[in-house]
């Protein structure tokens, strides 16, 4: 099995090291200082599920998608961030050689959406998605720390593919320790991460705290309450489903279970804000207005996050 990285952030190295574990060939498309340190020092990840490197040479580093080899990839593992869609499923395209016959795209991303690009250039039954639902964070350029871990990762296709082609790599990161799984309902956990994610990560960014503080303020209990509220009207206008039928049901779990078992967790909005980088916000509470807007629900909370995280992007210097 040969597998190509497309995004070498904290998630992109993280599975990267886990696969090459298996003995999987890996490859990592990267620019930059990353590019630098993955092909001087390779790679390795510490955190949850123990330390592991990978030394100089062990995983192939490519600078740009002309050098991929060709009929080389049985996956390619896309952990991007969500505004490089168009580009990478436009370069993708336009090198689909390096993909094996019946190689498949993996998209490991948060939001919802994130196929679209993709299924403008590839049929659907290339395109698969992966939920993750696990805290990464890169300390170094070629070093993933693990934080927080609620669920295993699920694969699966969300237009009704065979998802049998997702047992090997699912297999490869099971026995390596991360755990994952092949589900055919995908779109549910992806929703459920949606839930998760637009709830806590943007509110985590703008208030500059962990995901356990925000629990602990009645204030800010009071937000989440309304943007899963307003999420679970967005859902049930557009006629997706998730693992909890109402929103009380999954306020419980969220409160009793996934907070606490990510109460350290810092949201990577948080930390992209801290960079002075562009965030995901349009793939995740962006999402939900999209939506809302289209199946005439009115989302305000989910509005004004989405417009103080862009007031803040604004400040960028």
């Amino acid at each position: 099995m040969m597998t190509l990285v497309v995004g070498a952030g904290a998630i992109g190295i993280a599975i990267a090291t886990f696969l090459r574990s298996q003995d999987v060939q890996v490859d990592i498309l990267a620019r930059g200082k990353t590019l630098q340190a993955i092909r001087e020092k390779g790679i390795g990840r510490n955190g949850l599920f123990g330390e592991y490197s990978c030394p100089a040479g062990d995983v192939g580093a490519y600078e740009s998608y002309e050098e991929l080899p060709s009929d080389a990839y049985d996956y390619i593992i896309i952990s991007t961030k969500t505004m490089a869609n168009p580009e990478v499923s436009k370069e993708l395209w336009n090198h689909r050689e390096c993909l094996k016959k019946n190689g498949k795209l993996v998209i490991m991303q948060n939001g919802w959406g994130n196929d679209v690009p993709y299924l403008e250039y590839f049929p659907k039954e290339q395109v698969y998605n992966a939920r993750v639902i696990t805290g990464f964070v890169r300390p170094e350029p070629n070093i993933s720390h693990i934080t927080v871990h609620t669920a295993p990762i699920l694969l699966g296709s969300l237009h009704g593919c065979d998802n049998r082609c997702m047992e090997p790599l699912a297999h490869a990161l099971d026995t390596a320790g991360m755990p994952t799984q092949v589900t055919e309902d995908v779109g549910k956990f992806l929703w459920a991460k949606m839930l998760y994610n637009t709830t806590l990560n943007p509110l985590g960014a703008i208030l500059g705290v962990n995901y356990g503080k925000l629990m602990e303020s009645e204030s800010s209990r009071a937000i989440m309450d309304q943007l899963i509220d307003e999420t679970y009207a967005v859902m049930d206008a557009a006629g997706y489903t998730t693992n909890w039928a109402t929103a009380e049901e999954y306020k419980q779990v969220f409160y009793e279970k996934l907070i606490p078992d990510t109460y350290y967790h810092r949201a990577s909005t948080l930390q992209d804000i801290e960079k002075k980088q562009k965030t995901e916000i349009d793939t995740l509470n962006g999402c939900i207005v999209d939506l809302a807007k289209k199946y005439g629900v009115p989302v305000p909370g989910h509005t004004m996050i989405v417009r103080l995280i862009h007031s803040m992007e604004d400040n960028f210097e």
